[in-house]
């Protein structure tokens, strides 16, 4: 409205409709300051059938700031830029060293917080294990009397789940804080062997001794070009720095109805 109401003054600057929209404009954004020039230049000019509402609108600025608007009707307004600020829902593929495998999902709001869920896992939480087990003295239970023997390979499977909030900083800028929980287990490779030394092949057994559940808390930042969706931070498992990782993610943004 406010581009609508310049490009009126622009046209023919002898009719007051333009000065109008344009003070009318600023006034609902609350900038009555900005409001004034326009109110004043009106009353110079002949109003016509203006002459009503330019008298309502001198007495609203004159009253200060409207009580009748919301202030959070306009908070998904660039009044600099002069458009409506869209709040969006973003969907992310993150990856650190560790856990290389993450989809994060949520949204971004202008105003107040807005939540996101994020679920993680390596490939390695998938592995399939056999009756065996072992523990992490390098015993070995389950090989039905058959000589067994660890290789020394050892996959560490970890998945997780956070769920948290974020909030804007300023365009394009988000932080996000959120908490969860991480699962942690633990495969031997182990091979099989007959009394006459006969391989039978290797298996992956599980260590019964990891099995764990920690808490796991995360932070960082969120960078949305209307579109791309863009984030960095870290996460601690357990409460212990040893378990700091990185992570970056990348991912599309749209557009909230």
């Amino acid at each position: 409205m406010l581009d609508l109401a310049k490009a009126q003054i622009r046209v023919d600057v002898d009719r007051p409709e333009g000065y109008y929209n344009s003070a009318l404009a600023f006034y609902n954004l609350g900038k009555n300051k900005m409001a004034k020039p326009y109110m004043s230049h009106l009353r110079k000019m002949e109003l016509g059938g203006l002459e009503s509402k330019v008298k309502e609108l001198n007495t609203k600025l004159n009253a200060g700031k409207n009580p009748q608007i919301k202030e959070t009707f306009f908070l998904n307004y660039d009044a600099k830029k002069g458009i409506r600020l869209y709040d969006r829902t973003f969907f992310s593929f993150t990856y650190d060293t560790k856990i290389p495998f993450g989809l994060v999902i949520g949204s971004i709001n202008h105003h107040g917080i807005a939540p996101y869920i994020q679920l993680r896992a390596n490939t390695e939480i998938f592995t399939k294990a056999s009756d065996i087990t072992v523990r992490s003295n390098g015993n070995i239970y389950g090989s039905q009397g058959k000589d067994a023997q660890a290789t020394g390979t050892i996959r560490q499977g970890s998945a997780e789940m956070v769920m948290g909030i974020n909030w804007k900083i300023h365009q394009p800028l988000w932080m996000y804080f959120g908490g969860g929980l991480n699962h942690s287990r633990e495969f031997w490779e182990v091979e099989i062997f007959e009394e006459n030394g006969s391989n039978l092949g290797s298996f992956w057994a599980r260590n019964s001794e990891i099995n764990i559940n920690r808490a796991i808390l995360e932070s960082g930042f969120i960078l949305d070009f209307k579109g791309l969706n863009l984030r960095a931070g870290s996460s601690l498992a357990g409460f212990d720095f040893e378990n700091l990782r990185y992570h970056l993610g990348v991912g599309i943004s749209f557009k909230k109805k």
